[in-house]
């Protein structure tokens, strides 16, 4: 039995349980034809190089003994225009994913409010257009 004071690492499984969830998680994005476009063009060696870093990322973020040398969630994400819409097809990859690899609730949870936190780093809204002087804006 795990120690319910370990770190979600250590719940996760430790380094082989964090990128078993990573192996699972990778496919399912990259086979959704909305989110798949960020990986466009990437060959294969980059996408292991994707794959390591994300490992590595919620290695360190989780509390493990993992070093993370990777960019900001922020500068990783900036520019990318990526919407709630997509951000939602994410999450739900990602609670497929904690299902699939039986994580359990308490640590499902947590992975997920961690998500949660990085949103506003990643998921980019467009600036309001000012309308031109008396214009009107129509009623939906």
């Amino acid at each position: 039995m795990l120690d319910p004071n370990a770190s979600l690492y250590e719940r996760l499984g430790g380094y082989d349980g964090v990128a078993a969830i990573v192996d699972d998680l990778l496919p399912r994005l990259l086979g959704d034809p909305s989110l798949a476009i960020y990986w466009k063009g990437k060959c294969k060696d980059s996408l292991k190089k994707d794959r390591q870093l994300i490992v590595e990322f919620l290695g360190a973020a989780f509390g493990g003994p993992v070093v993370y040398l990777g960019r900001t969630m922020k500068m990783s994400h900036e520019g990318l225009g990526i919407t709630d819409g997509e951000w939602e097809r994410f999450i739900v990859h990602v609670t497929e994913t904690l299902r699939n690899q039986a994580i359990p609730d308490r640590e499902a949870n947590e992975f997920l409010a961690a998500a949660d936190s990085l949103k506003a780093e990643i998921v980019e809204t467009s600036p309001r257009i000012p309308m031109a002087h008396g214009a009107r804006e129509a009623a939906y």
